[in-house]
């Protein structure tokens, strides 16, 4: 997937990607400075779950640096391009959550990602990759949510909330 995300979100991205598999890393993935550590415990547990490459190298791809956004979209829209570009989500049992009253848009990873989905579906195509622009250049602000949509994000979460239908 790497060069289809490179050719799609950002063609000045690594252009040599390093993957690890770390048997004293206890999470599921990390990346960072063009190396991906993956979890042997995770991998073996796991097997089928391939499309946790799709979100890790999108961090690459992504290339925020310090203070370019809030983490939550970082990893929702990570998660976003899984759902968009994922291989075999299917057979890894990964899917986007359904809705619940008790979650919010900065819950991150696959709830961030169904929000943004939504958006895409209902109000603005094309929207992630706007965004995606705007924080690899640092130039987002909480004002970018109104600019792309004439809302505010709280305004599209209770649209969103109102009906979750993607």
């Amino acid at each position: 997937m790497y060069p289809k995300l490179e050719k799609e979100y950002n063609s000045k991205t690594l252009k040599e990607v390093t993957f690890v598999i770390d048997t004293a890393y206890n999470g599921v993935a990390e990346t960072g400075d063009g190396k991906v550590t993956f979890s042997s415990k995770y991998m073996t547990k796991y097997p089928g779950d391939i499309d946790v490459v799709t979100h890790e190298v999108m961090h690459i791809i992504q290339n925020y640096g310090n203070g370019a956004g809030p983490g939550w979209l970082t990893e929702g829209t990570a998660d976003y391009i899984r759902f968009k570009f994922g291989v075999d989500n299917k057979g890894a049992g990964w899917k986007l959550p359904y809705f619940k009253p008790s979650q919010n848009y900065d819950n991150a990873y696959r709830i961030t990602a169904r929000f943004l989905v939504w958006i895409e579906k209902n109000i603005k195509p094309d929207f992630v990759k706007s965004f995606d622009a705007q924080l690899r250049s640092h130039t987002f602000t909480d004002e970018s949510w109104k600019n792309a949509t004439g809302k505010t994000v709280d305004e599209l979460w209770a649209a969103y909330s109102a009906n979750t239908q993607i």
